[in-house]
């Protein structure tokens, strides 16, 4: 193993005045009036001061990582971390690694290119912050060039036992995403307020262990876990980019070190993200034997067709979905599409499912294509939560029964069209909307006469209900009825106009008699012209 030394090093303040001045003293660089200029870039001014090897692994890492280029040209404010620092987290890595049963000989080329630029990335602001613009109570929020907020704030020190009694320093804190101080992990600047041709740059003690509280967690996670914590609900469709956390090699396989995709979204892992046209990302960049891994929860025992969205300009792709590492799909061809990001959805019709939590595995077996969302939907009528909807109460339109098209629902032509089609009932025909007056809630949109949609129900009770339902729409034609098991049990029902399409009002419907049980409500569309958010059922 790899033994690293840590005497603490000539402190960056001292190198500065070496460098630039014939005195060797500190105290113009920890709290200078007026700022401290070099007629160079930050980066060549790192390159200057590197004597004794202090910065050796930093320049080689901004190098590797390409930011050496933002500090040759940009205007940025550098908060500059000690090779000490780097060193004590690689250590701190190290002996974790060594703690699970694994070598403890990992280099900085070890860990991924993702996590140097998303952690060095912490260390850089857009613009120019000195003492003075950091002098709050608070300090100031700051935001990082990928979005990530930290803390500036500048303290006086304390010097010969009086308090405030010192020079200015830079406190410089991660706020690791809370609003609580005490969560915070902080740095200190050893010296402050250096000008150059392309920012400032403020040197960071070496005491300071480099990613602060992030480094080992990111570059070598303890377990594989679901994204948003809990597995992810099936039937229904995945996002790609919603893969499990827990880095290279347990939540996910990438041939590339860096993310070279399109998409900002999880820049600091390997697996090559774009932002998609049909939703919200895709693979790309995609090479032989690459695999993400998804936490599953299998809700209904039954048939399923596996539908997953695939886009090339090429014949030879193939992928396979694995469950429990067990292929269940076979080898499904990726066909040629005409580009990229010109999308086609293929399809395995039967596979059985059993309910219950599994590993899902998203497997590509050759590369040159796109691969983006994928789904598991029943072959057999199934309420779209499982349970069927309960009468009493209300049901979204878009909540319709899974199940096959002309079986569970109809729709006059195959895709979702909508402004919801990357979000709700991705793969299935019935054109889903969002409504503005609720987040996260769609309309039944697009409407064509003879348009069809099926809801398993639970009536209650036995008695007489009223039914309302909430529409929107521009025109006075629309008609609708409602079938309770093939029986119209409405009769035509005129839709109101409401001014527009995004304004949704109540149409009161007529009092019907339901008898206990389950059963199949169907809604029919007898006129276009108008969008149906929900129906209310209420007891009379």
């Amino acid at each position: 193993m790899k033994k690293f030394s840590f005497s603490i090093p000539v402190i960056a303040g001292a190198l500065l005045a070496t460098t630039f001045s014939c005195e060797k003293k500190n105290v113009e660089f920890r709290d200078m009036r007026p700022v401290t200029e070099v007629n160079m870039s930050t980066y060549d001014f790192i390159r200057n001061a590197n004597k004794g090897g202090l910065y050796d692994t930093l320049i080689y890492l901004l190098d590797k990582t390409g930011l050496a280029d933002k500090l040759k040209s940009g205007k940025l404010t550098f908060f500059v971390p000690q090779d000490f620092s780097i060193q004590a987290a690689m250590y701190d890595l190290n002996f974790t690694r060594e703690k699970r049963g694994e070598l403890g000989n990992w280099t900085v080329d070890s860990v991924r290119l993702g996590i140097w630029d998303t952690l060095l990335s912490r260390y850089m602001l857009e613009g120019n912050y000195t003492l003075d613009t950091l002098r709050y109570a608070d300090g100031m929020n700051l935001t990082t060039p990928y979005g990530y907020e930290m803390n500036g704030k500048a303290i006086i020190t304390t010097a010969s036992g009086i308090e405030g009694g010192g020079s200015s320093v830079i406190q410089y804190s991660d706020k690791n995403n809370s609003r609580i101080m005490k969560n915070w992990v902080l740095a200190t600047t050893e010296s402050a307020n250096l000008k150059t041709t392309t920012g400032i740059a403020h040197m960071l003690e070496a005491k300071h262990i480099f990613g602060f509280s992030s480094f080992t967690p990111m570059a070598y996670p303890p377990v594989r876990r679901p994204y948003f914590e809990q597995p992810l609900g099936l039937p229904g469709h995945i996002e790609i980019g919603y893969y499990d956390r827990g880095g290279l090699g347990l939540a996910y396989q990438d041939n590339d070190v860096a993310q070279r995709g399109t998409s900002p979204f999880r820049k600091d892992e390997g697996v090559d993200l774009d932002n998609c046209s049909e939703g919200l990302y895709n693979t790309g960049h995609t090479n032989i034997n690459e695999w993400v891994k998804f936490t599953v929860k299998i809700n209904y025992t039954g048939s399923y067709r596996i539908a997953c969205m695939v886009a090339s300009p090429n014949d030879h792709g193939r992928l396979r979905i694995e469950l429990d590492d067990v292929n269940i799909s076979g080898s499904i061809v990726v066909p040629k599409t005409g580009g990229y990001q010109t999308w086609r959805t293929v399809e395995v019709p039967n596979v059985q499912l059993v309910e219950g939590e599994y590993t899902l595995r998203h497997f590509l077996e050759t590369g040159g294509y796109n691969a983006g969302r994928f789904a598991f939907l029943p072959n057999d009528r199934v309420p779209y939560n499982i349970q069927p909807h309960s009468i009493p109460g209300e049901i979204f339109a878009t909540e319709f029964d899974y199940g096959r098209s002309n079986e569970s629902y109809f729709d006059s032509d195959a895709g979702n069209k909508a402004n919801g089609k990357a979000e709700h009932r991705v793969f299935e025909g019935p054109d889903c909307e969002k409504v503005n007056e609720a987040t996260g809630t769609y309309a039944i949109s697009h409407g064509v006469k003879g348009e069809w949609l099926t809801y398993s129900v639970d009536v209650k009770q036995t008695g007489d209900y009223k039914i309302v339902f909430r529409t929107s729409g521009t025109g006075t034609a629309g008609k609708l009825h409602m079938e309770m098991d093939g029986v119209n049990i409405t009769g035509n029902v005129n839709v109101v106009a409401t001014g527009a399409y995004a304004t949704y009002k109540d149409l009161e419907g007529p009092v019907v008699h339901l008898t206990a049980g389950r059963h199949i409500l169907k809604y029919v569309n007898d006129n276009a012209g108008f969008n149906v958010y929900k129906f209310k059922f209420i007891a009379q």
